[in-house]
């Protein structure tokens, strides 16, 4: 915003009213553009504006709503906007205080029947629907028919199109709109059902009577490094809570180390040994974890990636690399997490209930990016990872009888959920990015001018070969030689 634009009395305003202004329940955002020198809106309700312009020799104001009835306001400015922009505020309030959701009927989500491919492969906890409207940007959007056996779900889509939202409001639907004492929500007009199940029991949720919550959850933000310095799960500890690293960048995770330490004291060595053999599992080239008794901390032993024969110098937590510790991190808060309410499971595998992650493909190079579906698959068998990314990769290491949902998102109906019908089974990085789950026009270079020389060959060492091929053919016209004669002899039958 330009001030000077501006008279001078409507910026003495504007710093009084700053107070107002900012206030966060009336959610307010100031800009400006080329046909307003100012621009006020809130974000709660689209059409409500407090404009002041430029004429052709005069300012004017436009300000809706302005009464009672409805109307809006234009007319040229007299001197100062702080009378009209108090009422202006006072209409947003009390259309706020105005609830009318008990006139109307939410749509309700009923119980489903059971789909699945592989009976034996259905899972002990799974959401099986979502129903969702007035949250953020979803209008009214929906998940069905989820199969019952179906590990992975994967959320795609561009930036800023809503997967952290579908996301939220799958936790939101499944653990109520309260995180200990604290509200999550307060919009009464937000719609939140999911249909899950839970053992062998069909449950429907909502998100404000929350009649069946499923209490074996975890949930995780991309920031997952940080390590909280112990174990203890709270209402007070909000930082570690169950949905604050969903909806905040600077949560912590529960405290694996902590855990296993408190393990070694109460010589409960068989539980330390389990989950040491599963952060091994999870990561291919670990070849130890072991307490150091001398500095009282978790040590970690990495093996050569190349022979599996040659270990390293033994590292803390910290001093891993970022995409080790995520994983630890992560792996580590979800024992602790589902540990708590299933005290009599000390083995990660028989551990059972949803996990939600969003961007997923977060801190891995590629490699580890396919590897990670499967590895947490093979830790936690029991367990439904719901999750978001924005790589094909790790597509290619998804369990078969996944599901892709591609979250798209229009100024006129909001957020919208589609279930990608594909077969992922033989797709290459190329085909997923082209394909309707991506939506990428092609994979070119932006460097490259001539489509002629493009590669089209599926491995590295492919295209090497050929270079090879046609630099000793090259050489060999060159040089002037014949072709033997047995080449272009005739092969016996």
């Amino acid at each position: 915003m330009d001030k000077q634009k501006l008279p001078l009395q409507v910026l003495r305003d504007l710093e009084e009213l700053k107070p107002l202004i900012k206030d966060p329940s009336l959610d307010l955002v100031v800009s400006s553009d080329k046909e307003f020198l100012l621009l006020i809106r809130t974000k709660k309700y689209e059409d409500f504006y407090f404009k002041i312009a430029k004429g052709s020799n005069s300012y004017f104001k436009r300000i809706f709503p302005y009464n009672d009835n409805g109307s809006d306001l234009y007319k040229s400015f007299d001197g100062s906007i702080k009378e009209d922009f108090i009422q202006w505020t006072e209409k947003i309030r009390e259309y706020d205080s105005i609830n009318l959701n008990s006139l109307f009927e939410s749509p309700q989500l009923e119980p489903e029947e059971d789909i699945y491919e592989e009976e034996d492969k259905v899972l002990p906890c799974c959401l099986k629907s979502l129903l969702v409207s007035n949250f953020q940007g979803i209008k009214s959007a929906e998940i069905d028919n989820l199969p019952v056996d179906t590990q992975w779900v994967f959320l795609v889509g561009e930036n800023g199109f809503g997967k952290s939202t579908v996301l939220q409001s799958i936790l939101l639907g499944l653990n109520g709109s309260k995180d200990g004492n604290f509200e999550l929500i307060q919009d009464e007009s937000i719609n939140i059902q999911v249909a899950y199940k839970n053992d062998k029991e069909n449950f429907v949720n909502d998100c404000w009577r929350n009649p069946h919550p499923l209490p074996y959850l975890a949930a995780y933000g991309p920031v997952r490094l940080n390590l909280k310095a112990d174990a203890k799960i709270s209402d007070e500890a909000r930082m570690s809570s169950l949905t604050y690293n969903l909806f905040n960048s600077d949560g912590a995770l529960l405290n694996i180390e902590a855990k296993m330490k408190d393990w070694l004291l109460q010589k409960n060595t068989k539980r330390f040994d389990l989950v040491k053999k599963a952060l091994c599992k999870l990561i291919p080239n670990l070849s130890d974890v072991r307490f150091n008794e001398k500095t009282s901390e978790i040590e970690y032993i990495e093996k050569d990636i190349v022979d599996g024969s040659e270990t390293y110098e033994p590292l803390p937590y910290q001093k891993l690399a970022s995409g080790f510790r995520a994983i630890i991190g992560l792996a580590g808060d979800m024992i602790v997490r589902l540990s708590h309410l299933q005290p009599e499971v000390s083995d990660p595998s028989q551990l059972k209930g949803i996990v939600i992650i969003d961007e997923l493909d977060l801190h891995w190079h590629p490699k580890l990016q396919k590897q990670i579906p499967q590895l947490f698959s093979n830790v936690f068998p029991k367990v439904q990872f719901i999750v978001s990314t924005h790589s094909p990769i790790p597509l290619l290491g998804a369990p078969t009888n996944s599901v892709v949902l591609k979250v798209n998102r229009t100024k006129e109906e909001g957020i919208k959920i589609e279930n990608i019908k594909i077969n992922l089974k033989y797709l290459t990085p190329n085909l997923l990015l082209t394909s309707g789950i991506f939506d990428m026009e092609d994979v070119l270079s932006v460097n490259n001018d001539d489509i002629t020389k493009t590669r089209t060959e599926d491995l590295f060492e492919e295209m090497q070969h050929n270079n090879e091929v046609e630099q000793y053919l090259a050489e060999f016209e060159a040089s002037n030689r014949q072709f033997p004669d047995a080449l272009f002899e005739p092969k016996a039958n």
